[in-house]
């Protein structure tokens, strides 16, 4: 038996109209959608290239900033240590210290020498500008900082200006405390010169009269003790030392090693 429908030859039609556009779209589908998958994945890789490229970009920004932090470190280790003496031991810190009293035209008469066991611990005069300049930097840091271009001298300057302690400088301070007599205008050559060097630092002096000599009278046949014109100095000292690594020649060499 036929199955019989109440649908006319529009409605016939409109349906296998829907039909065909449903199948054509299935095919199509099917066509397409490898396409688009490729796509999707282009643009995917595409956006990860994009992060990459931006990584790299960042890389290569903080390495010039690193190579400008490292210059700006090397610079300013050695200009802070440039003046400080080598490091020596005891015997060699005598003979040296021996030969500057007697090119200051005085007589030595006794020389401690205390050696240090690290490094030194030396805070600032409370009155001076450095120790001002301490006490302002560390409110100041945050408004420099924000003001500056984002890269690693931020924090490099940050630290520098929040650094407060000498505990890790690798400075050694050698105390000394030293005996001398000689006139009194060569006991203050002395002093005025030790303070014109900036690896030494007086802690302490005090002036000592001497005991009268015996000088012979032809005259009545006797001595008489008169003063000898000179004067004693004991004077307290620090002598500051640093052995300071070649840094640049390092890296030099470092470079010049993976060159060959």
């Amino acid at each position: 038996m036929a199955l019989q429908t109440n649908l006319n030859n529009k409605d016939k039609t409109t349906i296998a109209l829907v039909l065909f556009a449903a199948l054509i779209f299935v095919i199509s589908w099917f066509l397409i959608k490898p396409t688009l998958s490729s796509i999707m994945t282009t643009e995917d890789k595409i956006e990860q290239a994009e992060i990459t490229q931006k990584e790299y970009k960042n890389k290569i920004m903080y390495l010039t900033s690193a190579e400008s932090l490292y210059e700006n470190a090397v610079n300013d280790l050695n200009s802070s240590t440039v003046d400080f003496y080598d490091v020596m031991d005891s015997s060699e810190i005598d003979r040296m210290v021996t030969s500057y009293v007697l090119k200051s035209g005085l007589f030595s008469e006794s020389l401690n020498i205390n050696m240090p066991n690290g490094s030194v611990e030396e805070r600032p005069y409370a009155y001076s500008k450095i120790a001002n300049t301490q006490t302002s930097s560390v409110s100041d840091t945050s408004d420099n900082a924000a003001g500056e271009t984002d890269t690693l001298l931020v924090p490099y300057d940050n630290a520098r200006r929040k650094a407060t302690s000498t505990s890790s400088s690798g400075v050694q301070s050698v105390g000394l405390s030293l005996s001398v007599t000689g006139t009194p205008a060569a006991c203050q050559a002395f002093i005025d010169d030790i303070c014109t060097k900036p690896a030494v630092r007086i802690t302490g002096f005090t002036w000592e009269k001497l005991d009268l000599v015996a000088k012979y009278n032809e005259q009545t046949g006797s001595y008489d003790y008169v003063d000898s014109g000179k004067i004693r100095l004991r004077i307290d000292l620090n002598l500051y030392m640093a052995d300071v690594a070649d840094y640049q020649a390092a890296v030099t060499y470092a470079v010049a090693g993976e060159d060959v």
